[in-house]
């Protein structure tokens, strides 16, 4: 038996040490779509059980929440500071968005071009850590022309939440993924 062959992994799918999906995503792009509320309570008053909906609502509403827990999971930075980073930023962005200067249309803009380039590099990294195909060109395309999707994806892939549980904390840090 070549070396060749003992480095071969399956094209498939298959899970890693941490029960995480590898080499493909564990949902589409638009799964959240099938359920509307991640960490909810609700979700019993829905007509759909699907856990993905609520994780499409926490995207859209928290988004800093969600992009926390995601970077708190794979260990590219602490939950906290990941979360007051994300939050301030958010409100920056809201603040500048609603007062209409030239010095907040440049913050806002400034804002929304780092936010797009972190959720870029945040993509691209999952997908490589869990040698999933694609490309950097299409992590771009799918962050710029949905990005709620795109973090409501990763954030299922990587099991930043729990499902059916209303919980703004963080789970641990994957073991192995620690930076």
């Amino acid at each position: 038996m070549s070396s060749q062959n003992l480095l071969k992994k399956p094209s498939d799918g298959g899970m890693d040490d941490n029960g995480i999906t590898t080499y493909k995503w564990k949902v589409s792009l638009f799964g959240c779509l099938d359920t509307l509320v991640p960490n909810s309570t609700s979700m019993q008053y829905l007509p759909t059980t699907s856990p993905y909906l609520s994780l499409a609502i926490m995207t859209v509403i928290f988004p800093c929440v969600s992009v926390a827990q995601i970077a708190a999971r794979v260990g590219f930075v602490n939950y906290l500071t990941a979360l007051i980073v994300t939050f301030v930023a958010y409100i920056l962005f809201l603040v500048a968005i609603g007062v209409h200067t030239t010095a907040l249309d440049v913050i806002a803009a400034l804002i929304g071009i780092v936010s797009f380039g972190y959720l870029w590099y945040m993509r691209t990294k999952v997908r490589f850590l869990f040698h999933i195909p694609g490309s950097i060109v299409e992590d771009g395309c799918v962050v710029l022309f949905c990005g709620w999707c795109s973090i409501a994806q990763i954030a299922t892939h990587v099991e930043s939440y729990t499902p059916n549980a209303c919980a703004f904390d963080a789970k641990a840090t994957l073991p192995g993924y620690i930076v």
